[in-house]
């Protein structure tokens, strides 16, 4: 069974590489990819994802923001995956699956 994934970066070589990354991964398939989480969360709503790979700063609603508006809907599992270790706890405080940093180890999520 594959897992149907949304990814969220505001940045386009860090989305693509996110992108290119999981399409290695046999049991993962990137479903969306959004730039903001505006965006973000309305893929997540029409395609209904298993996972979702988000960036913490992200323009109109941050990574926190749409995973805390996420949890609230009995939501899909959520990844961080960015720069930013000092938001590690603010994360696991809305029961995140995993906060990875970057540049991302893929091994790590196969």
């Amino acid at each position: 069974m594959r897992l149907r994934a949304v990814i969220a970066d505001d940045e386009p070589l860090s989305l693509r590489r996110l992108e290119l990354g999981l399409e290695r991964l046999a049991n993962v398939e990137v479903v969306a990819a959004a730039r903001d989480g505006a965006e973000a969360l309305e893929a997540i709503r029409a395609h209904r994802p298993d996972l979702v790979l988000l960036d913490i700063r992200m323009p109109g609603l941050s990574g926190l923001e749409l995973a805390a508006e996420l949890s609230g809907e009995a939501g899909p599992p959520v990844i961080f995956v960015t720069a930013y270790g000092r938001h590690a706890v603010q994360a696991f405080d809305l029961a995140v699956t995993d906060y990875v940093l970057k540049p991302l180890d893929f091994d790590r999520l196969g």
